[in-house]
């Protein structure tokens, strides 16, 4: 082989040049790609890239020795392992055109992402004797691209041991959990898996069905997801225990289905027919969960020989009839997403990393549109991110929806089976409500871009009008009218404030992050004079206070009334004659007035990590007054659980007004901006804000 030829001269010592590559690197990495089935020219790109990282170079004579197919995927691979994120996860957020040129490549060829996931289990696999933070560095690139693309183009056999050595890397305690619980009865299932294994053996040889029966191996991180999403116990699973027939033909798939029904009860809701109705990545089989001997439940999958090495393989499977001796043709629905991705609309780094995830999100659901065919979508998917999914003009169009010939309303979220169709209007004009993530219209990172891009398209004035109103709504809401907003500017790389404005009516900002920075500005620099020892702690435990303050120890530290200060706001004390420490906000108008007249009694109060008490809040409300609404405003704090102290209501019968001033709990800045946020979407309401 010419490659391997030109490996030999390639340094045995290149693991000292590069933190990730371990001495026998190539020889692992050919391993990988020979059990992924590879032809000859991955197999002469992966060593030719090899050459390329120890620092050797590539002659043009020697370049021309291999195929045109050959040199390119050995120049994108080698592109690609220079970018700095694919070592800095970091990197990667703040550089979405490097993730585009990656997407691009893999359309053109997408046999160079096999030698990237390989490259990445082989370096995964010998973290095991690296330092802490580089294996801490790889998980999260892993967790972020390799692992997902490995999943989203259904390369299975590298997807699962990927996500295992990330899981064991950036989560080390709940892997030796996780990895502590399978060990411990490994015996007792492994004799319960042969034991059912032999039951179905039987009964397929007494109607001569012809079957692949093996014990289907638990992966970890799999395992642990599972516990933390339905909140279960690792003996509450119903798949620790698990098998998988291969047939030969589908119909046999359903006559082993039917067997194994016969043989052991099953549990209905547990049924998933990924045959009829496969999954994003091509993904078919049938999973059903029984209740065997003794009532342990046991999962079996049933599929295919060639549904199984798609499953396993992906992608890689379809380079395997490339010749055309036979087609593959879920192999465009395997790349489709991706030259989706890359005509967006939006050009934005934030958005093409927030669809890339969106678009490699291992919960689908599977939904039809009124002429059958079925659309794939992300769990949590709404009928207006179905619309923008069926087409951009569709969604811009959206008016109404109608779920299983039943209108419902446009925040509905779709589950598997549903027949969706949207309703629309002649013009296009999406509702600027459907970017408000508190609303709930839209949860595709996708459909949101295609939304901004339309606004950001529209008028500008407007815009800028827009957000402004909202701003100042929201400002006001929080007693923060005094934020000096120039100083944000930087920070988005703007040159002047009715830019932000704008950015906010599109969605590109949120109110959230600019009341976040308005919360940290306003905040005068502490006294020199109190720069005293470490901080003491008075806890909700003892004082009923979570606060820390400078250098005094066992001192009463008490919420002032005038401003009520809660977890999350700047704060500041204010030692008294006969209270201990009285605790304001930084933008207390009684505070400023200390701070000015008494400086030598101000004293540095930070928020302690004791965060487990509430703190009242005045809030200021202007409804009309109908006899609802204190109702439904009951309820809404209910649901928050943010209970009502003091309520004083002051009707104004020549307005058709009420005026409510309330007291509540809240348990930080956070669960105040949800509660006020929440109050906000109540029928009837004109205002709502914190009273300063």
């Amino acid at each position: 082989n010419r490659a391997m030829a030109l490996t030999e001269n390639v340094s045995a010592d290149l693991s000292c040049k590069n933190k990730h590559i371990s001495c026998n690197h190539l020889l692992e990495l050919i391993k990988v790609l020979t059990n992924l089935q590879a032809d000859e020219e991955v197999l002469s790109a992966a060593m030719l890239f090899h050459v390329l990282r120890s620092g050797s170079e590539l002659n043009e004579e020697q370049r021309q020795q291999f195929s045109v197919q050959v040199l390119f995927i050995l120049d994108e691979i080698y592109k690609v392992s220079q970018l700095d994120w694919m070592n800095d996860i970091q990197a990667l957020k703040k550089n979405g055109e490097s993730l585009r040129r990656l997407l691009f490549a893999m359309i053109k060829d997408v046999r160079l992402v096999l030698i990237l996931l390989a490259d990445q289990l082989v370096k995964l696999r010998a973290a095991v004797d690296f330092p802490a933070e580089v294996q801490h560095e790889l998980a999260q690139t892993t967790q972020t691209l390799h692992a997902p693309l490995a999943n989203r183009l259904g390369v299975w056999q590298v997807k699962w041991e990927l996500e295992d050595y990330a899981f064991r890397y950036s989560q080390p305690k709940e892997y030796k959990k996780v990895a502590k619980l399978l060990a411990e009865k490994r015996t007792a299932r492994e004799e319960f898996i042969r034991d059912s294994i032999e039951q179905l053996k039987n009964k397929l040889a007494q109607v001569n069905i012809k079957a692949d029966i093996a014990g289907r191996p638990k992966h970890i991180y799999s395992i642990y997801k599972k516990m933390q999403k339905k909140n279960l116990g690792f003996e509450g699973l119903f798949d620790i225990r698990a098998i998988r027939v291969l047939v030969d033909n589908l119909s046999d798939c359903y006559a082993v289905l039917g067997m194994v029904h016969a043989l052991w009860k099953h549990i209905p809701k547990e049924f998933d027919d990924y045959i009829a109705m496969p999954k994003g990545n091509n993904y078919q089989s049938l999973h059903t969960v029984v209740i065997g001997k003794g009532g342990k439940t046991m999962e079996v999958q049933i599929r295919t020989h060639e549904m199984h090495e798609h499953a396993e393989l992906g992608v890689a499977a379809h380079w395997r009839y490339k010749d055309g001796s036979k087609q593959d043709i879920s192999y465009d629905n395997k790349v489709n997403w991706m030259r989706q991705l890359l005509a967006s609309d939006d050009k934005d780094s934030d958005d093409i990393l927030a669809q890339f995830e969106t678009e490699t999100e291992e919960e689908r659901i599977y939904v039809f549109t009124p002429n059958g065919d079925v659309v794939d979508l992300s769990a949590g998917s709404t009928v207006v991110d179905f619309a923008y999914h069926v087409h951009t003009e569709v969604g811009h169009r959206t008016r109404g929806a109608k779920v299983n010939g039943r209108i419902v309303p446009l925040t509905t979220v779709l589950e598997t089976g549903d027949r969706v169709e949207i309703l629309t209007a002649k013009i296009a004009k999406p509702s600027r409500d459907w970017l408000s993530e508190q609303a709930g219209y839209l949860q595709s990172a996708k459909a949101k871009a295609k939304v901004r891009h339309w606004f950001r398209e529209n008028d500008f004035e407007q815009n800028v009008i827009i957000g402004k109103e909202a701003l100042d709504k929201e400002l006001k809401k929080f007693a923060l009218e005094s934020v000096d907003l120039k100083q944000f500017l930087k920070k988005y790389n703007l040159q002047d404030v009715d830019k932000l404005y704008a950015r906010i009516a599109t969605g590109d900002i949120s109110v959230n992050q600019i009341l976040r920075l308005a919360e940290n500005q306003i905040r005068p620099k502490k006294p020199e004079d109190f720069k005293l020892s470490k901080p003491i702690t008075q806890t909700a435990n003892k004082s009923g206070n979570p606060f820390k303050i400078e250098g005094l120890a066992n001192v009463m530290a008490t919420q002032a009334s005038c401003c009520n200060p809660v977890l999350g706001d700047s704060i500041g004390g204010f030692i008294t004659r006969t209270r201990g420490v009285s605790v304001h906000r930084m933008t207390c108008d009684n505070f400023t007035h200390m701070m000015q007249d008494q400086p030598e009694r101000i004293i540095a109060v930070s928020w302690s990590n004791d965060t487990n008490i509430s703190f009242p809040v005045d809030i200021e409300i202007t409804a009309y007054d109908r006899k609802s609404f204190i109702k439904d405003l009951s309820g809404v704090l209910a649901n928050l659980k943010a209970n009502i102290e003091a309520l004083t209501a002051k009707p104004d019968k020549i307005h058709g007004t009420n005026h409510l001033d309330l007291t509540i709990r809240v348990n930080d800045f956070e669960h105040l901006n949800l509660v006020l946020s929440r109050i906000s979407t109540i029928e009837y309401l004109i205002s709502v804000k914190r009273i300063a």
